[in-house]
């Protein structure tokens, strides 16, 4: 697994880079040992990227690339067919099991929530718009559409609050754990589902 386009020493760059950034965060990862590991040239590196901040963004491209992408494998036609927040946990639950099965990308995705706090962490924040994400917006707009959520708020203010939550869930949960991960988020959708979802009573 590794960049999106492929060239010369681009999976030891990809694996080396992780295992840098992982080790030593973003501001003290040397390019100059990440290329050392790799074995690769100054100029190719810069070749392909501009600068450590594009390797490190080619980094969580793939990171948002390969989810997206085992996601779309593992879960079936039947999953989409439950309401909202059960779609949200079985989310949770193959996501958790993509952790497990890449642990590289993992480590490196805990990495990068050790950054919060840090500019590039903002940068990366502000570069992927996780609050703008077109297919958990078209899932809340389905569900609003069939009556799973409350009438009295209106769609957008919805999406905002869903897609927010979801964008900062590493302020509201421990995630640096997969063990634990599984529990928290579980509490969150509780939460979400009780402030958000449609009483069956009414």
């Amino acid at each position: 697994m590794g960049f999106a386009r492929e060239f010369e020493h681009s999976q030891q760059l990809f694996d080396a880079a992780i295992a840098e950034f992982v080790a030593k965060g973003y501001d003290v990862a040397s390019i100059n040992t990440i290329l050392a590991m790799a074995g690769m040239s100054k100029g190719q590196f810069y070749y392909h990227f501009k600068n450590k901040e594009g390797l490190y963004f080619a980094l969580i491209e793939v990171l948002i690339a390969q989810k997206r992408e085992f996601l779309a494998q593992v879960m079936q036609p039947t999953d989409f067919q439950r309401d909202l927040f059960d779609i949200f946990q079985t989310q949770i639950r193959y996501g958790l099991a993509f952790a497990r099965d890449y642990p590289a990308i993992q480590r490196f995705s805990e990495s990068f929530l050790r950054e919060k706090g840090n500019a590039i962490y903002a940068k990366a924040i502000a570069q992927f718009n996780f609050e703008n994400d077109a297919a958990i917006n078209g899932l809340i707009a389905r569900a609003y559409a069939h009556g799973e959520l409350r009438a009295d708020l209106p769609l957008a203010f919805v999406q905002k609050v869903i897609t927010y939550l979801f964008s900062h869930v590493v302020e509201l949960v421990d995630l640096h754990r997969v063990e634990d991960a599984e529990a928290n988020l579980t509490h969150l959708m509780t939460f979400m589902k009780l402030g958000l979802a449609r009483s069956t009573d009414s």
